[in-house]
């Protein structure tokens, strides 16, 4: 049995200081997650009893932007499993957290594209063990263009899309070539280390930082910690270097076939929210039978779950109640 590689062990070792994390190999890739499941279900479980199946029950699952990792969501994933019932799923993508970060991969299977993360993260659900269910998709800004690329690929396993300040349109995805071909260089490389290392968390991204429950104590060190883990700045060079934008609007008739709730800040200066009110009636426009939601969240930036949480999670869960979930 081949020994697991260093970086492995050392991620393992650095997350253990949260017990609620766990690993899961998907795609070849060490991956960490964490599951919030109903309380009512976890009482089941202390007394030794089953937990019911409800198959027509979706799986939440949450995708978190770029840069980002699964803690963005920590004050969403146990209110979301007890007020819907659903399990709910939140993950560190590839590059980002405490999930690995490969350094070679096989001709075709490279991690780092955006249709690898569309893959990536059906291949997670199912290998936790919910293959045979709908997924309800929520993601912010990168992590909203990932849930409509599964959504366009995958329809038949979505049960509705929660898209917070996402990234959609073509333009809108991540820097222009030029930018990625910089970035994707070895002076790229080390300008993304200087650059991140001096400036991560990005204030631009928030209305007001000084409004954000525990920035100083939680919030900045969760965006810094992985700036010191194994092959953080060689893997978002990759990430710059191989991405290529998910085309999504031509495929608008095909999101707008699920119900979709848009929550976009009023001071989101990443997109500004008039553009964000243009994709919506965009996708909205394609089917007008299907439920669409668009909710502004006032004195917001770009990342609305870290800024105002509350708000989101009230939005999120009151918009799946709505669809008897």
């Amino acid at each position: 049995m081949a020994l697991p590689s260093v970086q492995r062990v050392f991620l393992e070792s650095v997350a253990s200081t949260d017990p609620e994390g766990r690993f899961i190999e998907v795609n070849g890739i060490q991956t960490y997650y964490k599951k919030a499941i109903p309380q009512s279900h976890g009482q089941l479980l202390q007394n030794q009893q089953s937990i019911p199946n409800e198959p027509n029950k979706p799986v939440i699952l949450l995708l978190h932007h770029f840069l980002g990792n699964l803690y963005t969501w920590r004050h969403h994933m146990q209110p979301l499993a007890d007020n819907t019932g659903c399990h709910v799923i939140a993950y560190d993508r590839p590059t980002f957290g405490f999930t690995e970060r490969p350094t070679k991969w096989e001709e075709g299977r490279n991690p780092y594209t955006q249709e690898a993360s569309v893959e990536f993260a059906v291949q997670l659900v199912a290998n936790l063990g919910y293959e045979n269910r709908k997924i309800a998709l929520v993601g912010v800004s990168g992590g909203g263009s990932i849930i409509c690329g599964i959504a366009v690929k995958y329809p038949d396993l979505v049960h509705s899309l929660c898209l917070l300040a996402p990234s959609i349109r073509h333009e809108d995805q991540g820097p222009p070539p030029i930018g990625r071909h910089i970035l994707g260089s070895a002076p790229g490389r080390l300008f993304l280390k200087i650059a991140l290392y001096q400036y991560l968390p990005i204030t631009l991204f928030y209305h007001n930082t000084n409004s954000i429950p525990d920035w100083e104590t939680v919030v900045k060190p969760t965006y810094r910690v992985p700036l010191t883990l194994p092959n953080f700045y060689e893997s978002v060079s990759w990430l710059m270097k191989y991405f290529v934008p998910l085309d999504l609007l031509p495929y608008k008739n095909v999101l707008a076939q699920k119900p979709i709730l848009y929550i976009s800040g009023d001071d989101d200066k990443y997109l500004h929210v008039d553009k964000h009110r243009e994709v919506f009636d965009e996708i909205a426009s394609s089917c007008p039978n299907v439920k669409m939601e668009f909710k502004v969240i006032n004195e917001c930036g770009h990342l609305p779950q870290d800024e105002k949480p509350q708000e989101v999670l009230n939005s999120v869960i009151n918009f799946l109640l709505s669809l008897q979930i």
